[in-house]
């Protein structure tokens, strides 16, 4: 992310398009949650953001999409796991905290990402974690 380049969500800051020849926009997680905080932080001055995101199988493409499908299959067939290769862990019946690489921080790069994200576009702190669930 450039700091020079504005992030923008057009509802939210769309008057930085302006000023600028060269625009970014979020992570979609990032925009979502955004249009909910923007009016809270606006009216109340949000000073902290607590967030948690649940991600679709479907985030991962359609190899992750293949191993879930397969997985429930082996595992509705009577197998007591499912074969990963694609995601972290096994994700039929599951939830994994565990989106994208681990940075040194102990958070993923997902959650870096939309964590800043948010501080860029809404100059506040942010905590956040991110699971991905079969779906």
């Amino acid at each position: 992310m450039d700091k020079d380049v504005p992030l923008v969500v057009p509802e939210i800051n769309g008057k930085l398009c302006k000023k600028a020849k060269l625009l970014a926009n979020p992570n979609c997680t990032t925009a979502i949650a955004l249009m909910a905080l923007a009016p809270l932080h606006k009216a109340f001055g949000i000073k902290r953001v607590i967030m948690s995101t649940y991600q679709a199988a479907s985030g991962a493409g359609a190899a992750g999409m293949a191993e879930l499908t397969d997985g429930v299959n082996e595992m509705a067939a009577g197998a007591s796991t499912a074969p990963n290769e694609v995601f972290a862990h096994p994700l039929p019946f599951n939830v994994i905290p565990h989106i994208d690489k681990f940075q040194e921080n102990g958070y993923t790069k997902e959650e870096m990402k939309v964590t800043w994200e948010t501080r860029k576009i809404l100059e506040v702190s942010q905590d956040l974690s991110s699971a991905r669930i079969g779906s």
